[in-house]
């Protein structure tokens, strides 16, 4: 089992922020805005940290391509995305190279695309 807390992520992705600032990178709004977001994180309640059962890639795809189609939030995030710069391209060819379940494919194709 590991522990993984988003908090303690984001934490230290400002630490590393902050040094790159210290050695003159940066500029002081820079370093301010970083402590300014440290103390935000703090002063906040919530933290999805959980403990997380390690299993190998071949056992991790298995369970995540059960559901991987199925609802995902993820998908309504990207697909707007993607569907917009399809849309600013014309028709062609496009490879489809095994990067997924083919969902991508599917957009580009109902998109006049030959994949």
């Amino acid at each position: 089992m590991t522990y993984e807390s988003p908090l303690a992520y984001l934490l230290g992705l400002e630490d590393l922020a902050l040094l790159r600032s210290f050695t003159g990178e940066r500029d002081r709004e820079f370093a301010d805005d970083r402590i300014a977001e440290i103390r935000e994180l703090l002063a906040s309640s919530a933290d999805a940290a959980v403990d997380v059962a390690r299993v190998s890639t071949v056992d991790g795809c298995r369970v995540w391509s059960q559901t991987y189609d199925g609802p995902n939030t993820a998908f309504d995030l990207d697909e707007p995305v993607i569907g917009e710069i399809v849309d600013a391209l014309p028709a062609g060819t496009a490879l489809d190279a095994a990067c997924g379940t083919g969902r991508i494919a599917a957009l580009l194709a109902g998109r006049g695309h030959r994949v």
